[in-house]
């Protein structure tokens, strides 16, 4: 008996697959559970149409995606501002939702799951981060984490105090 999959079988195929299975096995466990339907020609013009919508539905959202990918791109460089230690050391981390919200601050709207860190950035610097935009659409941006105004300030103090005591030294 031919039938098509309505949804992803283990041992048969992916959903939209037409496959041939025993008469028994379409009866008793795929149509009860809603895995098939029967690959009559009704159902048969149904999932040409399906998958043309899903294909027309596919391209707009490459086209969505290859937007927002030139749309971060012109962005380039984000600024994140945090308090740190004498040691440029973080007090906290940077995280995907720092980085979104420095985006959204620039009218890009990036979800912070989209946001690909391997760990929260914990230092000062520039770091590469990568976007994940859907559709196989990756943007790379590069993330400077920059110390706030006070912060620079005591670094700059304890740099300045550094050279006097290994001269008194």
């Amino acid at each position: 008996m031919k039938v098509i999959l309505s949804a992803e079988v283990d041992t048969l195929g992916n959903a939209g697959d037409v496959v041939v299975v025993k008469p028994g096995y379409a009866r008793n466990f795929l149509f009860p559970r809603g895995l098939a339907v029967r690959a009559d020609e009704r159902n048969t013009r149904q999932l040409a149409h399906d998958q043309r919508v899903m294909e027309s539905r596919r391209r707009r959202l490459v086209a969505s995606a290859d937007a927002a990918a030139k749309q971060v791109d012109k962005v380039g460089r984000v600024v994140v501002v945090r308090t740190c230690g004498v040691d440029g050391k973080l007090f906290g981390a940077v995280t995907s939702m720092d980085i979104a919200a420095a985006l959204a601050g620039r009218d890009i709207a990036v979800d912070k799951r989209q946001i690909v860190l391997s760990e929260p950035l914990k230092a000062l610097g520039d770091f590469d981060v990568q976007i994940k935009l859907g559709q196989g659409v990756n943007v790379e941006i590069k993330v400077s984490v920059e110390p706030d105004a006070a912060s620079s300030e005591l670094m700059a103090k304890a740099a300045a105090a550094v050279p006097a005591e290994t001269v008194e030294a």
